[in-house]
C-alpha cells in the first residue's frame, strides 16, 4: 500500500472506492485529461472511473504509486498524484493533475515536489522525469517550480514529441516530508 504524504497543507493518500465521484470531477473534465493523451483518454462515468481508481490500485507495487491529493484543511479533493514506470525503461514518471477549480494555488508544485522526494528517496533511482505535451503553459511552470530543468524533446516513451523534464536526488533542496498511516475514515 502506498504511505500517506502529508505536506504544509496537503495530504496525499491512496485512492479508496469512495472517491470514484471525486475522481471523476478530475480525470472526467477534458480540460485536464487533454493533456494526459495517450498516457490516459478522458474518464466518460462514475463507473469507469472506479474501474480507473481498481486499477491503480491492483498496480501499486513501490514506486509506481497513484494518490488523491486531499486539502488537510477542508479533506476536500483537488487532484491526483503518481509516481509511474516509463516501460519498457526503469525510468520514472511523476504526474500530478488538478481539478480546475484548485488552478492557481500551488497545489500542483507542493503535490509534485512531495512525490519528487518520495520517488527519489524510496525508489532507488537517481533521477525522475515529468513528460510535458507541447503547449501546456501549466505543466511547464510547475515542472520548473518544483526544480525541474529541461532536457529536451522526445518521442521515446509515447510515441508523439513530447517536452522531458529531469530532476536528480541532488538536485533537491532538503526539508523533511512526513510519511504515515492512512488515517481512518472521516465519514
Amino acid at each position: 500500500m502506498n504511505p500517506t504524504i502529508e505536506t504544509e497543507r496537503l495530504l496525499l493518500r491512496p485512492w479508496r472506492d469512495t472517491d470514484a465521484s471525486d475522481a471523476l470531477a478530475i480525470y472526467g473534465d477534458e480540460e485536464v485529461t487533454r493533456w494526459l493523451t495517450p498516457a490516459m483518454a478522458w474518464v466518460p462515468d462514475v463507473q469507469t472511473m472506479h474501474d480507473v481508481l481498481r486499477k491503480w490500485r491492483d498496480q501499486d507495487v513501490a514506486p509506481v504509486s497513484h494518490w488523491a491529493v486531499e486539502r488537510r484543511d477542508t479533506r476536500e479533493i483537488v487532484g491526483g498524484a503518481a509516481v509511474l514506470r516509463l516501460a519498457p525503461w526503469e525510468d520514472l514518471e511523476l504526474g500530478w493533475q488538478l481539478a480546475r477549480p484548485a488552478w492557481g494555488h500551488g497545489y500542483a508544485t507542493e503535490a509534485g515536489d512531495a512525490v519528487a522526494r518520495w520517488a527519489l528517496h524510496r525508489s532507488g533511482v537517481q533521477e525522475v522525469f515529468a513528460l510535458v505535451s507541447p503547449g501546456n503553459d501549466r505543466a511547464v511552470a510547475t515542472a520548473r517550480r518544483i526544480g525541474m530543468e529541461w532536457i529536451g524533446e522526445t518521442d521515446q516513451y509515447h510515441q508523439q514529441k513530447l517536452e522531458l523534464y529531469r530532476i536528480r536526488h541532488d538536485d533537491l533542496a532538503y526539508c523533511e516530508i512526513c510519511e504515515t498511516e492512512e488515517p481512518a475514515d472521516r465519514g
